[in-house]
């Protein structure tokens, strides 16, 4: 695929589409589970009590971030490593169709 696969917004990785494209999924939103308050996006803490929530970020969105590190090898010409994230993407979160479709057009071109 080219660069008209879309990304999906994930913690610390900025989109690499243009503005005018919309996200496939809502922003991030991850509270705090001592303060309930909603960690900062960009720094992935707590802005009340300042506690490092990315551990919980990486667990809420496991399948946007495979899914995404699976767009970068789709680009890259690696296939069957996408492969193994779009599964793996899809294992977190199987209603996630941007993953589903990316799959079904690298199992083709694999010819699985």
């Amino acid at each position: 695929m080219t660069s008209d696969v879309p990304l999906i917004p994930s913690p610390a990785v900025p989109p690499a589409v243009p503005a005018a494209v919309p996200p496939a999924v809502p922003p991030i939103e991850v509270p705090c589970p001592q303060c309930a308050v909603p960690a900062d996006p960009e720094s992935l803490r707590c802005p009340s009590c300042r506690e490092d929530l990315a551990a919980l970020v990486r667990l809420r969105y496991a399948g946007r971030i495979d899914y995404n590190e699976a767009v970068a090898a789709v680009r890259a010409g690696d296939d069957p490593s996408a492969r193994v994230l779009l599964r793996r993407a899809l294992a977190a979160e199987p209603g996630l169709l941007p993953a589903r479709e990316l799959l079904a057009a690298v199992e083709a071109r694999l010819g699985t």
